[in-house]
């Protein structure tokens, strides 16, 4: 219990409302993507919904968040209907791009990425994803 609140604490945010709070989450979290970095999995770990790890039952010491390796990215849009962050991400020189849509969501004050599904060891943060789309 503990553990979950000290890492919640790293990636809160205090509003939902407007789309600077949520694109501010998104873009720290895809700052943990960059190619300059190795990704953090405790960072990235400490933006997923509290509540979708509790229900279903993710164990974070031994799941892994899902993540590219970015040269770049930019945020499209923002939907505060649905809490979505359109974002393009890319590769070294652009070879590739993919659109990431992000879900924030507000949990006891604090903002956080609502994943699209989980495996036994991956989680995908991301709740769309379009591959090689074109620019």
């Amino acid at each position: 219990m503990t553990l979950l609140l000290l890492i919640g604490s790293s990636c809160k945010t205090t509003r939902v409302s407007n789309s600077s709070e949520a694109e501010k989450l998104v873009i720290k979290f895809l700052g943990y993507m960059d190619h300059k970095a190795e990704p953090s999995n405790s960072l990235m770990m400490a933006c997923i919904s509290p509540a979708y790890i509790s229900d279903n039952k993710i164990n974070i010491a031994d799941s892994k968040v899902n993540n590219y390796t970015i040269w770049g990215f930019s945020i499209v849009s923002y939907y505060a209907s649905t809490g979505i962050v359109v974002t393009k991400i890319w590769g070294e020189g652009k070879s590739w791009i993919h659109e990431l849509d992000f879900k924030v969501v507000k949990e006891n004050g604090c903002l956080y990425l609502m994943p699209s599904q989980f495996s036994e060891s991956y989680i995908d943060p991301w709740f769309g994803l379009k591959s090689y789309i074109k620019e």
